[in-house]
């Protein structure tokens, strides 16, 4: 039996929530860096959305409910301006400070997890418009 394309997702969005709940919680209580540990926050809500949306696809749920995919794309690509935005932000900050690379406190790993949070927020509205699709062109089929 194949392994669906869809578990090795729910997987990989299941590692996203925990690396992202742990980046949050070490910035935050070890390095007191609070940007770093908001955008890994962020990064690991936004997994966790991206992890409900499989969840909820398995359990075939968006057929009743495809305005709530829409929420979720609509959420996914603001929340990829946001990430845009913060890793721009992030960026001119860091080298208009020549803050080092090697400092866990510096404003490039604000970057990179402005970076991550723009891949998860990506996924999540890559998935939510696919899903979306596919249960449109279901539900215009059973209208007949």
């Amino acid at each position: 039996m194949a392994i669906n394309k869809t578990y090795i997702s729910l997987g990989y969005a299941c590692v996203g929530v925990l690396v992202g709940l742990s980046a949050f919680l070490v910035w935050n209580i070890a390095y007191k860096q609070p940007w770093t540990a908001a955008m890994g926050g962020l990064a690991g809500v936004l997994a966790l959305w991206t992890l409900v949306t499989h969840i909820m696809y398995l359990q075939d749920y968006w057929r009743t409910w495809l305005k709530g995919l829409r929420i979720f794309l609509f959420t996914g690509i603001f929340f990829s301006l946001l990430s845009v935005i913060a890793f721009i932000t992030f960026l001119c900050l860091a080298v208009s400070r020549k803050e080092s690379l090697k400092d866990p406190n510096s404003l490039f790993l604000s970057c990179v997890w402005s970076f991550m949070s723009l891949k998860w927020a990506f996924l999540l509205a890559l998935y939510s418009y696919r899903y979306r699709k596919e249960f449109a062109d279901i539900s215009i089929l059973s209208d007949f």
